[in-house]
């Protein structure tokens, strides 16, 4: 038994001497093989792009990468990677919804999850808060809890939609998770290409009572960052809201 541990690890030592390892500047992480580098550099694009643009206000086209210097270890070399992201700054403002500001909002014909069937006519007479977004979006879902309780203090006073693409079965199977408040339209695909046409989620629309479009927002704000995301404050937007029903 001992002489087959013994040629047990003698085979397992045999296979780690003399290989070549990859680390990543300024980093612990350790590769074992070249071609795990374009693997590791796309998760790493994918990463900041899911976490950082709307902090620094710069997206991440592509990834890439030199050999810097290899250094000798017992009888392995390890090869720093430098990385080298490719950031190229986004102008929030070019989505197209922004060009519906301070124009009438289109004609709706929609009915939500309970049935009720919603258009202008309807509409008009009260401000009417419109969110745009989808189940599978994590920041769209981050804000539900501050959009519920901006519901609760101005039920009273305006409407409060939520417009989704997703289909009712996955709506109603997510709500018994998630509650969201909001008069809630499924299955809207076509109302959201063709009329509202957001390049990203959340959005946020504010409705005067005569049916203008007076805000666009991409969302709650939560933290301050260095970009100019067109995000805001759940204090702004009470400002919007307060201002219009005022009027």
């Amino acid at each position: 038994m001992k002489k087959i541990i013994s040629i047990l690890i003698f085979w397992i030592t045999s296979i780690a001497i003399g290989q070549e390892y990859y680390q990543i500047g300024g980093t612990k992480r350790v590769l074992s093989t070249k071609d795990s580098i374009q693997i590791f550099l796309n998760k790493t694009k994918d990463n900041y792009n899911k976490t950082s643009v709307e902090k620094y206000g710069y997206i991440a086209n592509s990834v890439s990468y030199e050999f810097g210097n290899t250094i000798k270890r017992n009888d392995s070399t390890i090869t720093y990677i430098i990385l080298s992201l490719d950031l190229k700054r986004v102008d929030y403002k070019k989505d197209a919804i922004f060009e519906l500001q301070n124009k009438r909002l289109a004609e709706l014909e929609i009915i939500t999850l309970t049935g009720t069937k919603l258009n202008n006519q309807t509409l008009k007479g009260k401000v009417t808060f419109i969110n745009l977004w989808f189940v599978n979006c994590a920041p769209c879902l981050k804000e539900i809890p501050q959009l519920n309780k901006l519901k609760i203090e101005y039920e009273n006073s305006v409407n409060f939609i939520a417009i989704t693409f997703d289909p009712k079965p996955k709506v109603l199977e997510f709500l018994k998770r998630k509650p969201f408040d909001f008069d809630i339209i499924t299955d809207q695909k076509e109302l959201l290409e063709n009329t509202f046409k957001p390049e990203s989620y959340p959005k946020i629309l504010i409705v005067d009572k005569d049916g203008i479009i007076s805000f666009i927002s991409n969302g709650i704000k939560e933290e301050e960052s260095d970009s100019n995301n067109v995000k805001h404050t759940i204090a702004e937007l009470k400002e919007q809201l307060n201002q219009l029903i005022s009027k």
